[in-house]
């Protein structure tokens, strides 16, 4: 045992310090910036899922406050939703984007085009033989907000 750390400290007395130092100070250096990645990263995750939440208050998670005419309010809100997803894009993982990217144009096509209130009643009046469009809203902003976690 004595051997092996007579070779380590002989190592030391003849290498030189100052990679080593240089080294250190790196590794220290990317830590430090990791942790303020993740702190960035985690502050924005909260500040677009209550931004969202707002938004949508009244119609997610739960939809306590269902409004008539909802294709109208949603499509009002559209603009506001676009600027929250713009604004949380630079912090999605890049590998993530398409699957972000795609879950904005569903949600975008859903409040445009697929629901209105004709469809709400149909599915309140009919269940099972509709598909219910608070249920698919549900799901498409759950799948939105899943690029916050």
């Amino acid at each position: 045992m004595n051997e092996f750390s007579d070779q380590i400290s002989a190592y030391f007395s003849h290498v030189p310090m100052r990679p080593l130092v240089l080294l250190g100070a790196g590794i220290v250096v990317a830590g430090i910036y990791e942790i303020f990645t993740r702190k960035r990263r985690t502050e924005a995750a909260e500040e677009f899922r209550s931004a969202i939440l707002s938004t949508l208050s009244g119609l997610y998670p739960e939809p306590t406050n269902w409004p008539r005419s909802i294709d109208t309010y949603l499509r009002a809100r559209l603009p506001v939703m676009h600027e929250i997803i713009e604004d949380f894009r630079s912090n999605v993982r890049q590998q993530d984007i398409p699957a972000y990217n795609r879950d904005w144009d569903n949600y975008q096509e859903f409040c445009r085009n697929e629901i209105t209130d004709d469809k709400c009643i149909a599915a309140e009046t009919n269940p099972g033989r509709e598909s219910d469009p608070k249920k698919t809203f549900h799901q498409l902003v759950s799948n939105l907000l899943r690029h916050a976690d």
